[in-house]
């Protein structure tokens, strides 16, 4: 059987969705997803094998064009499966009534603590980020046991938690993605203001937009994407000049997820004995990600037999992502990077009805904070209230 996995525009897919189908043509699902989503080939490629049904795969560029699609297409569905809608998103497809609700085979294997209410998405795999440190830069240099330390050879103490981030110690150390144009550098924007609210009443707390604000004006670099920050500042790859192997770290801080140690030796032909990440636990946050039907699909047998796949171990072994996300079955059987250099994380969950309310918000008091600084103004104010005594 024949998998077809393409990225079409939108007028594609209202084109594909109006388009009747001869007799002769086999039956097809269509599955949206987004950029940052791994839908696992040969999962897919087995569901067409056993059930005849062709797959074929629409990706916009990330959760929010998921949902605004949706919204545009609700009259006539531009697809029957939806993949990779995440904990900023979801309250937006329920509340919506984007997607209907759909009980799975096997729902029963998937961890508990994900699962949604009356069913009306199934979670499909969890990101945990976190803040990321190299190893190697925070080790001091070797001497002999007569030798004094050079003290420009003596690097900085190690750092605990995302409040390192501002510490001027740290923060020339510092790269993050940005945003406004990057969905990993969307989930630190709700770590800070998890972790520093606005409003929170006491005048002596920092607000996130202050905390982002410091951070930037003491040295931390900002970059448009996620695999800037992570694989060109944290990870420099092999120089193209020489083939030799490039300088140390050039920004030993960064932000990434607990899975980043097992994903960085993903292609390496063989497991290294150690990996020169560490994550910090301190101020990590867990991101589910959802599949559901979407709502008015004319081919409803045939997605809730896609998404029942979606349970099943060929998928869930597959589903993890470049950004070191794992599945939401338990059972499953880690691959080798994972067992050996997969971290388990305290992470905090978060409550989608409150974060998808306010992210918008928080999005667009980012880009007042980014744009005041890149044009040199001054930083903003912090907001205070004052109770006056009766």
């Amino acid at each position: 059987m024949i998998v077809r996995i393409a990225a079409i525009a939108m007028s594609c897919l209202v084109l594909a969705a109006a388009c009747g189908s001869a007799d002769d043509t086999p039956p097809t699902v269509r599955v949206l997803t987004h950029e940052d989503f791994t839908i696992p080939e040969d999962a897919i490629a087995d569901f067409t094998a056993r059930t005849g049904i062709e797959v074929v795969v629409f990706r916009e560029s990330d959760p929010t064009a998921i949902a605004e699609l949706l919204e545009r297409s609700r009259s006539t569905p531009v697809a029957d499966v939806v993949i990779g809608i995440d904990t900023l998103e979801l309250s937006r497809v329920i509340d919506g009534r984007l997607v209907e609700p759909y009980r799975p085979i096997g729902r029963e294997k998937l961890d508990e603590n994900f699962l949604i209410e009356d069913d009306w998405m199934i979670p499909v795999s969890v990101l945990d980020a976190c803040v990321n440190r190299s190893i190697s830069f925070y080790e001091p240099p070797e001497r002999q046991v007569d030798q004094l330390p050079d003290l420009d050879e003596v690097p900085p103490p190690i750092p605990a938690s995302i409040e390192s981030f501002i510490d001027p110690v740290h923060s020339a150390h510092v790269v993050i993605p940005d945003a406004r144009t990057s969905r990993m550098g969307l989930y630190l924007l709700v770590a800070l203001a998890r972790l520093h609210p606005e409003g929170s009443g006491d005048p002596e707390a920092m607000a996130w937009p202050q905390f982002l604000d410091l951070m930037l004006r003491q040295g931390a670099l900002v970059t448009p994407s996620w695999e800037e920050s992570y694989f060109t500042h944290f990870l420099p790859g092999p120089s193209t000049d020489t083939g030799a192997d490039s300088d140390p770290t050039e920004r030993p801080l960064t932000w990434g997820s607990a899975g980043m140690p097992a994903v960085s030796v993903r292609f390496q032909p063989e497991l290294p004995e150690t990996v020169d990440i560490e994550v910090l636990r301190s101020g990590c946050v867990r991101i589910v990600n959802y599949a559901g039907l979407v709502a008015g699909t004319p081919n409803r047998q045939d997605a809730a037999r896609f998404m029942d796949t979606l349970v099943e171990p060929l998928f869930q072994f597959g589903v993890p992502d470049r950004f070191g996300s794992r599945p939401v079955r338990p059972d499953i059987v880690r691959t080798d990077a994972w067992r050996e250099f997969g971290i388990e994380v305290d992470a905090a969950t978060l409550d989608p009805a409150t974060v998808g309310e306010r992210w918008p918000v928080w999005q667009l008091t980012w880009n007042q904070v980014m744009t005041e600084f890149e044009t040199g103004d001054e930083p903003i104010e912090p907001v205070v209230t004052v109770t006056l005594p009766e």
